[in-house]
């Protein structure tokens, strides 16, 4: 699939929701108000808890953990194992401190890697969760055959992205008519068992605006110390902002739940 072909760094930027691949050294700083990066670990947990009421030992992989909110809350709450696995060398050291600090670094652990070539040497999972990282390992089809393999009998591959709606005007590139979504599963020998739809999640709209206040406060503060490279934070803000208003009204955000064909 095409985003074999993209390099570590523009694969990070992509799932960044970036512009430039220079923007990437920044990152940290401009994300250091936020600990969950692109996922809800409490709607995670949620799901969890529904699907395998016996959580304790359950062996999770975190694709994309970021700075490992979702797998720290999942071992903190549920007492399952957890391994993340980061392309952003920064966010894995604050993800096994984070997990050092809170006395379950023995059951939830980071690695930094480029899920791509790491995925195919790993074992086999109850949980694979994908936080909203976007179409690493290509569209759905690509990414459920890739991930099969590594799932355990009645396991769950949990997503954190977004859809269109068939009778919907928008053509947004990256994302996928529902039913386009749903065949790709069908065809990858996989079926969606759940869902919840940002509609379904309260204060999510108040929680997108602070978020990205956030980051234009963080990317004005970088333009005051680095003026060399205004446009290049600007270019952060702008493609940011267009980020938020499509989550907003033009695609529909949700969590999907995907286990093997019963």
């Amino acid at each position: 699939m095409e985003n074999k072909n993209k390099t570590l760094e523009e694969s990070i930027i992509t799932a960044m929701d970036g512009s430039d691949i220079e923007q990437i050294p920044f990152l940290p700083y401009i994300l250091q108000d936020f600990w969950e990066l692109g996922s809800s670990s409490e709607q995670t947990i949620r799901i969890i808890k529904k699907h395998k009421p016996e959580t304790a030992g359950l062996d999770v992989l975190d694709l994309g953990s970021g700075k490992g909110a979702i797998s720290i809350n999942i071992a903190l709450e549920l007492k399952c194992k957890c391994f993340g696995i980061d392309a952003m060398e920064d966010f894995v050291v604050f993800s096994n401190n984070k997990a050092k600090e809170l006395s379950i670094d023995n059951i939830c652990t980071f690695e930094t890697g480029d899920i791509r070539t790491r995925i195919k040497t790993l074992g086999k999972y109850d949980i694979i969760l994908l936080g909203g990282i976007g179409p690493v390992l290509g569209d759905y089809y690509s990414t459920l055959s890739q991930l099969t393999p590594h799932l355990n009998k009645d396991g769950l591959i949990i997503f954190d992205d977004a859809y269109i709606e068939d009778d919907s005007k928008t053509d947004y590139p990256s994302v996928l008519k529902e039913s386009e979504l749903l065949n790709q599963i069908k065809n990858a020998g996989m079926q969606l068992i759940d869902k919840i739809t940002i509609n379904e999640v309260p204060g999510t709209e108040e929680g997108y605006d602070k978020e990205f206040m956030n980051l234009q406060k963080r990317c004005m503060e970088l333009i005051e110390k680095h003026p060399d490279k205004k446009d290049l934070f600007l270019g952060f803000i702008e493609k940011q902002k267009r980020e938020y208003e499509v989550l907003s009204n033009e695609i529909i955000p949700a969590i999907l739940v995907i286990t093997q064909m019963r």
